[in-house]
């Protein structure tokens, strides 16, 4: 008999603080982060012939991430992180950046459930600066808007393509993450925990 995984997969807009719900759900829950941009930026590493310690722009992991999903099976990133609970004999965890439909319906079709993150763009922007992680912080506010639009929507106006905008409008809970900490993990765990049991 085969016990099924708890899994949780996170889709948010850039700057949303995705890193942030999936530590507090990973805390929270007890469940390790298998994280898909973690997987998309080793295989850019690859791709591109980068150093290991090297972080790829979003550019590059833009590239990569679309031919995965859009070449490959839309789902490919997620497949692969509940490959790696499986051979890690994990019990489930926090996936987390799902930019694709097709990613939130193997996750539920494995049982599990979606949460989204947003916050008003000005405040996504201006952590994007602050964190200086890459080229992006770089980008002017009008550049930030257009390129988030662009990943959003996703390679595709329909079906497993639609992007990050669509799994968020589908999702089992939304939270906007403009506040506390405190108020945050409140939310979480009192939106999440039951959808768990």
């Amino acid at each position: 008999m085969t016990v099924q995984m708890k899994l949780i997969g996170v889709a948010g807009t850039a700057g949303s603080g995705k890193d942030t719900v999936t530590s507090i759900l990973t805390r929270l829950f007890g469940l390790p982060n298998l994280s898909t941009s973690d997987m998309v930026r080793a295989i850019t590493r690859q791709v591109y012939h980068l150093p290991p310690e090297f972080n790829p722009v979003r550019d590059q992991l833009y590239v990569v991430g679309n031919y995965l999903r859009a070449e490959v099976n839309p789902a490919t990133l997620v497949k692969l992180c509940i490959l790696e609970a499986t051979a890690q004999g994990l019990h489930g965890g926090v996936l987390s950046g799902l930019r694709s439909m097709g990613e939130a319906a193997a996750i539920r079709e494995a049982g599990g459930i979606i949460i989204g993150v947003d916050a008003d763009p000005r405040i996504r922007y201006e952590r994007i600066y602050a964190r200086s992680r890459d080229a992006e912080s770089q980008k002017t506010f009008e550049e930030f808007l257009a390129q988030d639009q662009y990943e959003n929507r996703g390679p595709s106006d329909s079906g497993a393509g639609r992007g990050i905008r669509a799994i968020i409008d589908s999702a089992d809970v939304v939270v906007s993450n403009a506040g506390t900490l405190e108020a945050l993990e409140l939310e979480l765990q009192q939106k999440v925990g039951p959808l768990l049991r």
